[in-house]
């Protein structure tokens, strides 16, 4: 029922409270004044005076009585509700199986048994009606809004919204308010405020969910949850913390792998006479590695052009040139091998306690003693390499700066010595020299470089998938998801295709339990 008519109803019932309270009051003001205890009634019993606080407080209460009687909206729902329900009720038991069956499933709710399927129809049909009331007080609420905000303007503004309408009559500002809401109704302000409550609630609705569940709904409706330059600006900011772009650290392991010998008190001569025996045994080995390189260089001489490419490949080079310019490569190829045995026969030699620690210090993870051996040697070619590359890249950029440097006139190139704090001197050379070296001592040069992966990086990122871009964010612990562009992108979709349900939720109400 509207809240209007209620209203109207519970003004109707007040009526003849108010009737009764000026009746009484009439009464009084037309009765002749009496001595208080001197009148008697036919009975011979001596009359109360009407205005005595006895009868007084008699009326009042009376008065208080009947307006307590009067039922607020509320109950007058709840008791007309409880009516309505009662008298369906009735209708149903009385309606044939098959046709009450035909009615529940009309409803869309569950088959059962009789008693059960009356109870879901008769909650059902009063779910309706409180929706149909709920509607009914919004849309009074909504028009109640927009009459205050209109009657909260300034007659002048008033005025000129009447003008951008076409009205141009002279009217009081209540004349205006109601004309003003009248055309509003009419452009449909009622339906388009509804429809901008309800987004504003599923909008609210989505805010109050975590990303799991924003991703779910992503998923149920086709949205692409991720914006792939978040992703890539998230992952380059954890690499940027752990030091990716930075100038990378490069140290042999030749030099944590020595074994130290323990602190112990040894005898001068005893300890003369095996620093001699060591130097023996190492001009001995030293000597047969000569002798193992003589051996090998001849060996490689003693092979042809195709037969030195061939191997050469096989070791994943390719040198074009002459024999003897294969011989050399060859041959390196051949120390460094030497040079990896060597190193890995020193890491096998190491305790497991050492090894384990070397491992942890690297940031590896443990493991069998040949897989940690192996990682280790791989972790430092990498890092052999990179340190390598950064090298080359940050002399490029050492050059670049200088010559940005040479080209500045030798004025701009005192400023710039005066504000870094570095001699002027006299020759342009001489400043353009202390400027170069001033940026590369002062870490500028190493910006420029970072700046630079850090950008190739970026462009790297870009061109992957999503997949690949997840599998990232996982084993960097990085959250790929914004909640704003969820929440913004479904709103979107369900303004042109609907709301979006899940497979967990109800898409429609089901038989309830019996209510008593």
């Amino acid at each position: 029922m509207p809240v209007l008519a209620q209203k109207r109803k519970a003004s109707v019932l007040v009526e003849p409270v108010k009737e009764h309270i000026e009746e009484t009051q009439a009464m009084e003001e037309n009765k002749p004044n009496a001595v208080p205890g001197k009148g008697k009634d036919k009975g011979g019993k001596v009359k109360k005076d009407d205005n005595s606080p006895e009868v007084k407080s008699k009326d009042e209460s009376m008065q208080e009585e009947k307006i307590e009687e009067v039922e607020s909206p509320e109950a007058k729902i709840a008791r007309e509700e409880k009516e309505t329900a009662t008298t369906r009720r009735r209708e149903l038991k009385a309606m044939p199986v098959d046709q009450l069956k035909e009615l529940v499933s009309s409803k869309g709710l569950e088959l059962g048994k009789k008693d059960d399927m009356i109870e879901a129809i008769v909650h059902h049909e009063a779910d309706a009606r409180a929706s149909a009331r709920e509607h009914e007080a919004r849309i009074r609420a909504v028009m109640v809004s927009k009459k205050n905000e209109l009657e909260a303007q300034s007659l002048p503004d008033l005025k000129d919204l009447c003008t951008a309408k076409g009205i141009t009559s002279n009217l009081t500002k209540p004349a205006r308010v109601e004309l003003l809401l009248k055309l509003w109704q009419e452009e449909d302000g009622i339906n388009k405020a509804l429809t901008k409550m309800a987004s504003d609630a599923r909008e609210n609705e989505f805010q109050a969910m975590d990303k799991a569940t924003l991703q779910k709904f992503c998923g149920e409706a086709g949205v692409d949850a991720y914006v792939k330059e978040v992703i890539v600006d998230r992952l380059l900011r954890c690499e940027v913390a752990t030091g990716r772009f930075a100038r990378p650290t490069f140290v042999a392991l030749e030099e944590e792998i020595e074994v130290t010998p323990k602190n112990e008190s040894v005898d001068l001569v005893d300890a003369l006479l095996a620093t001699e025996a060591a130097r023996k045994k190492e001009m001995e080995l030293k000597k047969q590695q000569q002798e193992a390189e003589a051996h090998k260089r001849n060996e490689l001489k003693g092979m042809n052009v195709e037969a030195l490419k061939k191997l050469l490949v096989s070791k994943g080079r390719t040198v074009e040139g002459k024999k003897d310019e294969l011989v050399e490569a060859a041959f390196a190829l051949h120390l460094q091998e030497e040079a990896m045995s060597a190193k890995k026969n020193k890491l096998r030699a190491l305790p497991i306690e050492a090894l384990n620690k070397l491992v942890l210090s690297r940031g590896l993870k443990l493991g069998k003693k040949d897989d940690m051996v192996e990682s280790l040697l791989a972790l430092e070619a990498q890092t052999r390499e990179a340190a390598a590359a950064y090298a080359t890249k940050f002399q490029d950029v050492l050059m670049k700066v200088k010559e940005d440097m040479e080209s500045k006139t030798p004025s701009d190139l005192k400023d710039l010595c005066t504000s870094k704090g570095l001699k002027v001197g006299v020759a342009a050379a001489e400043r353009v020299e202390r400027l170069v070296e001033a940026a590369k001592e002062c870490g500028e040069v190493d910006k420029m470089v970072a700046s630079q992966n850090r950008d190739a990086r970026r462009q790297e990122l870009i061109a992957m998938d999503n997949d690949s871009l997840l599998k990232l964010c996982n084993a960097t612990a990085t959250d790929p998801l914004l909640k704003e562009v969820m929440v913004e992108r479904l709103m979107a979709h369900e303004s042109e295709f609907g709301r979006i349900n899940l497979d967990d939720e109800p898409r429609f109400k089901k038989a309830r339990v019996s209510r008593k």
